[in-house]
């Protein structure tokens, strides 16, 4: 038995080496399990507070543009130019008085139209667009 009392020694020795591997192997997985759990419910919250502003951002923004269409007014205006020629039903003015002042008024509108009031002189170059 002497001589069996140091194997029996070595065989304990290795049985709570063993013993001492797995539990820290057990140790380390639970820390392991922890850290990721913790990472887990922090990336949860995380998400749902983003969810929660985006939904808020959202509605505050809804309402601002349903306040805003709601306020809004459209209105057109049309603008109509009417040009208005005298028409001289009586005799009340001569021929050459109606002759001048057709003249004139051709002239005006000529002039505040932009209009040439003849064919340009000479051999003038065609404007190129």
């Amino acid at each position: 038995m002497t001589q069996a009392k140091p194997f029996i020694m070595l065989a304990m020795l290795a049985a709570l080496f063993c013993a001492g591997w797995f539990t820290a192997g057990l140790y380390s997985d639970s820390q392991q399990l922890v850290i990721e759990r913790a990472a887990a419910a922090g990336a949860e919250q995380s998400r749902r507070y983003t969810e929660n502003m985006a939904g808020e951002s959202a509605r505050l923004l809804e309402n601002k543009l349903a306040e805003l269409s709601a306020n809004e007014t459209h209105t057109e205006r049309v603008i109509r130019t009417e040009v208005v020629k005298p028409v001289f039903s009586s005799v009340c003015a001569t021929a050459e008085y109606v002759r001048l002042f057709n003249a004139a008024t051709d002239s005006a509108e000529r002039t505040l139209s932009g209009q040439f009031v003849g064919p340009m002189p000479g051999n003038t170059a065609a404007p190129q667009r």
